[in-house]
């Protein structure tokens, strides 16, 4: 009868009584003499896994672990793998649920303030028109790198360009009239009774590069004095109250002997530019005309408070097709050489053939050509036929810089 009672008690109660306990159920008084019977009833009865171990002492987590099979410790540790990521992904997801409602927050924000100013009336306070005065300016005018014995081909650069005896005499007329017709228009805002033109050389391409030519360079300084002739006196015609202030420099392709290296100490005594520009002084000087011919590099012209520095642009510095083109090369030969010379607010070259105005903060201006592109130009960047405006306002400075596109 005890084997059927403890067994039953056992199976009503599983893994809740040690066999110390279930011998002190049956036996209140001698439980502890009773256990080891107790257990051999429990054993013959097997119901030995289904009642508790008896404790002597804590056991280690390393102890649980070793009781534990490989499946049960590898579905484990997949749990706790599954847990710690649903963790993660929860707090990155109120993460983003919390950037979300502030982006959120914001954007309410700046629709109510939108909303608020769409409702505001505005103040609108009447603007009275102010009688315009104008101030006084003087117009400059770049005429450089016009090459006009140069025969360029259409076929030789991609038709992006034809250059003839005609085309030159076309362009040279566009740019006088051109000069009159800028002036004239700027006169709406400023005063203008002065015009300084700097004829900046290279006029004639002579035998230099071995570029094809329609004349030798006698011949082709003196067309090229016919054009200039004939836009001074044009530009003469045209404003008989303007005063002329002509700046000549002299350019490289202008040299009687284009074989021998550069002589800067005699540039301008060996330059047939230089005869030209003394024949067109004999000719035009007046109280209205003046040339100022410096027997040096640099010329320098001072407008207003303003100075500015004329050269041809082919001494003293080279930019050998770089990156930002003449922009280094041109800013350090000025403030590291010319400036620490004599310091000129302005700059205005020309040689390169590329159209380059000025800035508030970039204080040079580099002329573009009249002949456009050659071949040989084409090397460094194509640009059409242009020729550099701008004011002096005695004021503001520099201001009103315009191309002066002569192609027609």
């Amino acid at each position: 009868m005890l084997h059927k009672k403890v067994k039953e008690f056992v199976l009503k109660h599983p893994n809740k009584y040690t066999t110390l306990e279930i011998a002190e159920h049956f036996f209140p008084s001698q439980g502890k003499q009773n256990c080891n019977k107790i257990s051999g009833i429990i054993t013959r009865e097997a119901v030995r896994d289904i009642v508790v171990k008896e404790a002597t002492g804590p056991r280690s987590l390393k102890e649980d672990t070793m009781k534990k099979t490989s499946k049960q410790i590898s579905s484990e540790a997949r749990l706790e793998s599954q847990l710690s990521l649903a963790k993660h992904e929860k707090s990155d997801t109120e993460r983003k649920y919390k950037t979300l409602q502030e982006e959120l927050r914001r954007a309410e924000i700046a629709r109510d303030q939108a909303l608020q100013l769409t409702k505001r009336k505005p103040n609108v306070s009447k603007i009275v028109a102010q009688p315009h005065t104008k101030g006084e300016a003087t117009a400059v005018v770049l005429a450089s790198d016009w090459h006009v014995d140069e025969i360029v081909p259409r076929h030789k650069v991609n038709g992006l360009n034809q250059h003839d005896t005609d085309v030159s005499e076309r362009r040279a007329r566009r740019f006088f009239d051109l000069v009159v017709r800028f002036i004239r228009s700027e006169r709406q805002d400023s005063t203008i009774n002065n015009l300084v033109l700097w004829l900046g050389g290279d006029f004639f391409t002579s035998d230099a590069h071995g570029a094809p030519t329609a004349f030798p360079p006698m011949t082709a300084a003196m067309f090229a004095q016919d054009l200039l002739a004939s836009g001074l006196k044009f530009l003469c015609e045209q404003e008989p109250n303007l005063k002329i202030h002509i700046v000549g420099s002299v350019g490289n392709h202008s040299r009687k002997d284009m074989m021998r290296p550069v002589n800067q100490a005699l540039e301008q005594e060996n330059s047939l530019e230089w005869m030209l520009y003394h024949s067109l002084k004999g000719m035009f000087e007046s109280n209205n005309v003046k040339f100022q011919l410096d027997a040096s590099y640099n010329s320098y012209v001072s407008v207003y408070n303003k100075v500015i520095r004329f050269n041809h642009g082919h001494l003293g510095w080279r930019y050998n097709d770089g990156l930002a083109g003449v922009h280094g090369p041109l800013w350090k030969v000025i403030s590291q050489k010319w400036d620490k010379q004599v310091h000129a607010d302005l700059t205005c070259c020309g040689h390169y053939h590329t159209y380059t105005p000025t800035g508030l903060a970039r204080g040079y201006i580099v002329n573009g050509s009249n002949i456009g592109a050659t071949p040989y130009s084409l090397n460094f960047g194509f640009e059409p036929p242009a020729q550099a405006f701008f004011l002096v306002h005695s004021d503001h400075g520099i201001v009103g810089q315009k191309a002066l596109f002569t192609d027609t």
